[in-house]
């Protein structure tokens, strides 16, 4: 029997609720994938993107639409939080084994659910190959991601700590959120005005920018960032009510590791992780939802796959009634995929696979 805590990715902090948890963390890691399964709503599996925008009903949604996309984001910055002191040894890279099962058992539940309800006709040569390069699950993206990162952090940690004060760390971060973000704000429509080759390298200004949380514990007033956040998520709309006609929504705040995404994801993050809760029954459920948070993201694609068809075909009418169904469908995505993860974790359970 392993018995294994959790890399603090996606999921994580040890698998038991009823411990002692930091409940804000729970709160900012249950928004975070309640958002991932609100982003694919807008950028995956409805017309949004490609919708004329007008209307109320279009202005509200690239409203909120730029809060969900910074759900990868929030994971991210947890993990530089929660993660500054590992250390190069043998317990810290068996760590990652969980994180490895499970891609690879959802994988495989995501295989065989293609092949015979989806019916891809691929070998199974071809599926073995798509698990290989993390699409299997169509979403795997983040695993790949995630490996190089886990492998990295120990050197990561190695290297904040070796900065000597706080305004030379905050330099790394600065010279990181310059690399990374402000290319996908000027590096567009053909233009190529800054250095771009780095804007990968986003996970590094996100991890930083988690451990400098960790160690400074900075506060922000609730007010003001709440409005700041409501700022910038207004960006894109007022600018296309004003300056842009029968046209799609045009992306001008960019993407959520961008100049404006950075700091709507820390403000939200700097709202919520020191946070308590005293209802000993939200901590538990938040508990619980942040500890199967990797696996509903592994398995969420199935569910996204299984309801927004049958939305379409039955229920979406026109290029912007579709928003109405987000209250329904992103809660169906959520609870089947909770489901699903929870049902892993209890078979596990019985199997004796603390893994």
């Amino acid at each position: 029997m392993i018995r294994k805590k959790t890399p603090t990715l996606l999921g994580g902090g040890g698998q038991n609720p009823c411990q002692t948890r930091n409940s804000g963390l729970d709160i900012i890691r249950s928004f975070a994938i309640l958002f991932v399964i609100a982003g694919h709503f807008f950028s995956l599996h409805t017309a949004f993107k490609t919708s004329t925008f007008e209307g109320i009903s279009l202005f509200i949604q690239s409203t909120v639409s730029f809060l969900f996309y910074i759900g990868v984001s929030l994971f991210l910055l947890l993990t530089g939080y929660l993660n500054t002191s590992k250390s190069i040894n043998k317990k810290y890279y068996r760590g990652g084994i969980r994180v490895i099962i499970s891609y690879l058992l959802f994988s495989l539940i995501t295989i065989i659910f293609r092949k015979y309800y989806l019916h891809e006709e691929l070998s199974w040569l071809q599926w073995g190959l798509k698990v290989l390069d993390f699409s299997a699950i169509p979403y795997g993206w983040y695993i790949e991601m995630w490996i190089g990162l886990f492998l990295l952090t120990p050197f990561l940690n190695l290297l904040y700590k070796a900065i000597p004060n706080r305004k030379q760390k905050l330099i790394l971060i600065g010279t990181l959120y310059i690399m990374t973000a402000l290319p996908d704000l000027l590096n567009r429509y053909g233009l190529h005005l800054v250095p771009g080759f780095w804007q990968q390298c986003f996970p590094l200004t996100f991890y930083f920018i988690g451990a400098y949380i960790h160690e400074y514990k900075p506060t922000i007033r609730k007010e003001w960032a709440w409005l700041i956040i409501l700022g910038i998520c207004l960006i894109n709309p007022v600018f296309n009510l004003l300056f842009i006609h029968n046209h799609t929504l045009i992306q001008i705040c960019g993407s959520s590791n961008g100049v404006f995404g950075v700091p709507v994801a820390v403000l939200f993050f700097l709202l919520f992780y020191q946070s308590n809760i005293h209802s000993v029954t939200c901590k538990k459920a938040l508990a619980k939802v942040s500890i199967l948070s990797l696996d509903m993201y592994l398995c969420c694609y199935i569910f996204d796959a299984i309801y927004y068809p049958y939305f379409k075909e039955h229920y979406f009418v026109n290029q912007s009634q579709f928003g109405i169904y987000i209250f329904i469908i992103v809660p169906l995505v959520f609870i089947s995929s909770f489901v699903m993860a929870w049902s892993k974790e209890h078979v596990f359970k019985i199997l004796r696979l603390h893994i």
